[in-house]
C-alpha cells in the first residue's frame, strides 16, 4: 500500500504508527502535530496548542 499525504510544512521531524489503528502521527518542523488515517488518506486531527520545536514522537502501545 502506498499513500501520499500533503501538508504545508518544509519538513517532517518524526513519524509514528499506531499499533492497532490505521493512524500515523506526524511531527512537523513548523511545530504542528498531525494525526492521519492512512487507510482513507485523511487528516483526523491536528494539534497546535503548544510552542517550540517538536522532538520525534511515539504513540503509546496501550492506546486504543
Amino acid at each position: 500500500m502506498q499513500v501520499k499525504f500533503e501538508t504545508k510544512s518544509a519538513r517532517v521531524k518524526g513519524l509514528s504508527f499506531h499499533p492497532n489503528r490505521p493512524w500515523i502521527l506526524a511531527s512537523l518542523h513548523s511545530g504542528e502535530i498531525q494525526l492521519w488515517d492512512y487507510r482513507i488518506g485523511t487528516l483526523v486531527d491536528k494539534f497546535i496548542e503548544h510552542e517550540g520545536n517538536i522532538i520525534p514522537n511515539t504513540i503509546p502501545s496501550n492506546s486504543s
